[in-house]
């Protein structure tokens, strides 16, 4: 990695840092807050592991950088709570907080590039519909495990304002699908509209 792409990297984790630690302060729900940021940790000890060995392309730093800042927000406040989301929900007069459903689409649309690379040197695949397919699975199944961490969670903690919190499904039966949906649809979406002509 250049010094150039280094410095671009610093910056967005200084950026991030300032952010994080301004968010930590008077949360809604500490509990929520700290199982969203163990989740949020896991990825950090990963990217400071690659980051000599196999360090990912500025864009895909750009790209977790902003799905970060949305995880963050959505900690701080609860995802049924973030003030963006009920100032989207009263402007088309809807009642729910869709501001999960944001994020949970993020995490396929803005990870997707991270992960091509990460498997860029793990799978070799001649026929990229086989590939993207791929790609797509992995999401749908990242997005079912933290489902099943959500359900796990609130599980243990019935009835605690708490694991409502942290659940998010604001009384919407069909929410784990539709999240894990989402998961999915975000990076066929990527795939489709942001990978070289070429590869789909």
């Amino acid at each position: 990695m250049d010094a150039q792409s280094n410095s671009f990297v610093r910056t967005l984790v200084v950026i991030f840092l300032v952010t994080w630690v301004y968010l930590a302060f008077d949360v809604f729900d500490r509990t929520t807050w700290v199982v969203e940021n163990v989740i949020m940790f896991l990825g950090a000890i990963y990217l400071i592991a690659s980051y000599k060995k196999e360090p990912f392309s500025n864009n895909a730093y750009f790209l977790i950088f902003i799905f970060c800042l949305l995880q963050t927000v959505g900690a701080h406040y609860t995802y049924a709570l973030v003030p963006a989301g009920d100032w989207v929900s009263d402007m088309l007069g809807i009642e729910r907080n869709h501001y999960d459903r944001l994020v949970h689409f993020s995490f396929g649309f803005l990870l997707a590039l991270p992960l091509i690379e990460i498997l860029k040197s793990q799978v070799n695949y001649k026929n990229t519909v086989y590939k993207h397919l791929l790609i797509v699975l992995i999401f749908f199944g990242f997005g079912g495990l933290y489902e099943v961490i959500e359900w796990m969670y609130a599980w243990y903690n019935q009835g605690n304002e708490a694991s409502d919190a942290f659940l998010g499904s604001q009384g919407d039966i069909w929410d784990a699908q539709k999240d894990i949906f989402l998961a999915g649809l975000g990076a066929w979406l990527y795939l489709l509209f942001f990978t070289p002509k070429t590869q789909q």
